[in-house]
């Protein structure tokens, strides 16, 4: 069980990094923003995973865990400005864009001064509760968040005909949800989940998302 909790971890993210790498440097050739912003997200979700992985091998610090908790949170933000860049205009968009600022920043804040205690490791995951104006300020700051990335890939992939967007909804759900698998008796499942949600990301960010689909041909007279 050990092994494959730690076969994923560093599957998760080495997959994770080279997807980041790949958006990135798509964003240097056409200057897209919104691959800026999913590729600084999805490098978000490596350092993440990193941490994941040190805390499963032993280290603990407070730097370290309050790191994690701001670093879980901004990822989702970041990667919901991506899809503003697709779905929102004009002060919608700016709106979006000083409530990511402010959660965020409310969530660094709050997490710079609050102690965590080791206890919310448990057999070396993250898994209990963190301090309840932890948990309020995370949530501000990725509920929100979370729900415009799903619903604006949705609305891309039905409106734009952009079905490559529908592997990206299912890996943020996947993300959203695989927390919830520890509880059962099997702690890799998390992990699992995790993976199988970067695979997802990978498969919908990689591939041309502006490439249109083909119409189809007109039926002869």
């Amino acid at each position: 069980m050990a092994l494959a909790i730690a076969v994923s971890m560093v599957a998760i993210c080495v997959i994770a990094l080279v997807l980041a790498v790949l958006v990135l440097a798509r964003y240097r050739r056409d200057r897209r923003r919104w691959r800026l912003y999913w590729g600084i997200g999805i490098f978000l979700v490596f350092v993440a995973q990193a941490q994941e992985a040190a805390f499963y091998f032993g280290l603990w610090s407070q730097l370290l865990i309050r790191s994690y908790l701001v670093v879980v949170a901004v990822l989702v933000g970041v990667l919901s400005l991506g899809s503003a860049e697709l779905s929102l205009r004009g002060r919608a968009r700016s709106l979006w864009y000083g409530y990511v600022g402010v959660s965020c920043a409310a969530c660094a804040a709050v997490c710079a001064v609050t102690p965590v205690s080791s206890s919310i490791l448990y057999e070396g995951v993250v898994w209990g509760m963190p301090p309840i104006d932890v948990v309020i300020v995370s949530s501000l700051a990725t509920i929100p968040t979370a729900l415009l990335l799903i619903v604006a890939s949705l609305l891309g992939a039905v409106r734009e005909r952009r079905l490559r967007l529908l592997y990206i909804t299912a890996g943020m759900t996947v993300f959203t949800v695989s927390g919830s698998l520890y509880i059962v008796s099997f702690p890799a499942a998390m992990f699992y989940a995790e993976f199988l949600g970067v695979v997802l990301l990978f498969l919908g960010f990689v591939n041309v998302l502006d490439r249109p689909v083909p119409s189809p041909r007109p039926m002869p007279a």
